[in-house]
């Protein structure tokens, strides 16, 4: 009885050594493998995820700020940038222009009709000792600018006291411009400073405007023209030739880069762009010798 009590218990302990020496063997044989995947992570794993991803927004919104503050100095720079002085023609606003080309026009000049149109459209005194040649753009807002602000201050104290002339030409930048110019070209020469002086002044109204042609006709008809006058001035491609020639010959002869322009005393002096009343003054009071507008 003794010896079966004994031998049970050498059973027993045998039996708890082999588990704790397999216990032992697996923990042993787990700590050599990585850890799974998708075991659930420890309080230091989850907050170094934290702070990885905190880095990683970080990250982000320095890039996406990096990349605005590029788009603001580049609009700063677009803004801010003086004009360039190439010889590129400035216009402040234009339509898509139809794919056409104006050959510069030789023949053109033969026509009585042509040539009459095209002749020299002026305000002021032959005898003016200033002739200024103004080249303009009837879409031109700088241009709209100087005509409707300073043309009528130019006009009372130098072109009405005999001491400046204006020669009006134009320098159409735009189809709706080139359209504009040939109905003027069409008009009286006495009604050609009125008519153009409304094309300025409504300017917002027609020469930005998908149907400008109609609008340029009922200013037309408001002139004096007939629907039947208008209708051959617009289709009359010969004149727009014309136009399109003496504003390529002009733009050669005096590099003409940005409109308006103003060509005095045939060269002597060119202001470019639309400057200032005070420019003119002292511009024209400098060629008379220092005589002051009264």
């Amino acid at each position: 009885m003794l010896e079966n009590k004994g031998s049970s218990k050498i059973v027993i302990v045998l039996a708890i050594a082999v588990i704790a020496a397999a216990v032992y063997f697996f923990m042993n044989e787990m700590k050599d493998f990585p850890p799974s995947p998708d075991a659930n992570p420890s309080v230091v794993d989850l907050k170094n995820q934290a702070l990885q991803a905190e880095a990683e927004e970080t990250a982000e919104e320095e890039a996406t700020s990096d990349q605005n503050t590029l788009v603001e100095q580049v609009d700063v720079i677009t803004n801010d940038a003086p004009e360039s002085s190439a010889p590129v023609v400035v216009e402040t606003k234009t339509l898509p222009i139809p794919d056409v080309n104006y050959p510069v026009a030789v023949d053109t000049t033969d026509d009585p009709a042509i040539a009459a149109m095209m002749g020299d459209r002026v305000l002021g005194s032959d005898d003016a000792p200033i002739k200024v040649v103004e080249y303009s753009s009837l879409t031109c807002g700088h241009c709209a600018a100087f005509h409707t602000v300073d043309l009528e201050k130019i006009k009372e104290a130098y072109i009405d006291t005999g001491k400046v002339q204006f020669i009006f030409k134009e320098y159409p930048l735009n189809q709706p411009a080139v359209i504009g110019s040939a109905v003027l070209r069409c008009m009286p020469e006495d009604r050609f400073v009125p008519f153009m002086s409304l094309l300025f002044e409504k300017q917002q109204d027609w020469a930005y405007s998908g149907d400008y042609q109609d609008k340029l006709i009922q200013y037309a008809k408001l002139a004096g023209m007939s629907e039947d006058e208008i209708s051959a001035c617009i289709q009359n491609t010969d004149l727009q030739k014309r136009i399109i020639a003496d504003m390529k010959l002009a733009g050669e002869a005096y590099q003409i880069a940005s409109t308006p322009t103003f060509i005095v005393n045939g060269g002597e002096k060119v202001i470019v762009g639309h400057q200032p009343y005070e420019f003119f003054v002292s511009t024209f009071d400098t060629l008379l010798g220092g005589e002051t507008a009264e």
